[in-house]
């Protein structure tokens, strides 16, 4: 029974970093799609006139 509850602590505990770091990672998403398009934007606007 103490390998049971164990193992019910440790897979929460798991879930819960997993949680912590993808909430992390989606959170700062929509700042690195924006400096994406920023950079796009960037290399767009360098291109010479006429092409």
């Amino acid at each position: 029974m103490d390998a049971l509850t164990l193992s019910i602590l440790t897979v929460s505990g798991v879930v819960t970093i997993l949680l912590f770091t993808v909430r992390g990672i989606l959170d700062q998403l929509p700042d690195l799609l924006a400096a994406w398009h920023r950079v796009k934007r960037a290399f767009r606007d360098q291109e010479p006139n006429g092409e």
